[in-house]
């Protein structure tokens, strides 16, 4: 009989997916991310819905969301689909956040979206999920912290019927 996985090893990601309406599907291990233009956040206190602070730190490492989006590059049939894209994120337990076209490329929401593999000058271990999500330009930074980020899944709404 083998022996099960530790509990945090089943939620660590080593890789990240990006696919759905792309041009082509990619994945991104840690050596691919750090190939990646590096962004820091600085001091950064991460705040959940009720105000309360869950974590500090000096700064986190890591890239750009739009980084990754654009190496596997958007898939747009029309000039106009931009305007119902969005990107789903997921994390290996299942928690999922959502960033709209329009936040990620045409607000400063979208230079604060950042795939991190480093806090405080260190890898992020199995405890914080190894490859995460943080969108330090929101107000209430844990509500889009998403920890052992798997899957990047980019989708196009359905247009309205006039």
């Amino acid at each position: 009989m083998s022996a099960s996985p530790p509990a945090t090893a089943l939620h660590t990601s080593r890789e990240v997916v990006v696919s759905g309406s792309v041009k082509r599907r990619h994945s991104f291990d840690l050596c691919a991310l750090m190939r990646l233009p590096t962004q820091l956040t600085g001091p950064l206190d991460v705040v959940c819905l009720s105000g309360r602070k869950v974590r500090s730190a000096s700064e986190y490492k890591g890239v750009r969301l739009t980084a990754l989006l654009d190496v596997a590059q958007w898939h747009l049939p029309q000039a106009r689909d931009f305007t119902r894209a969005y990107v789903l994120a997921q994390g290996a337990d299942g928690y999922t956040v959502m960033f709209s076209w329009h936040e990620l490329y045409n607000t400063s929401i979208g230079v604060g979206a950042l795939v991190v593999y480093e806090r405080d000058g260190r890898s992020l271990g199995d405890d914080e999920g190894g490859i995460g999500l943080i969108s330090t330009g929101d107000l209430r930074v844990a509500l889009r912290r998403v920890r052992a980020l798997k899957r990047l899944t980019v989708h196009l709404a359905e247009p309205s019927a006039l």
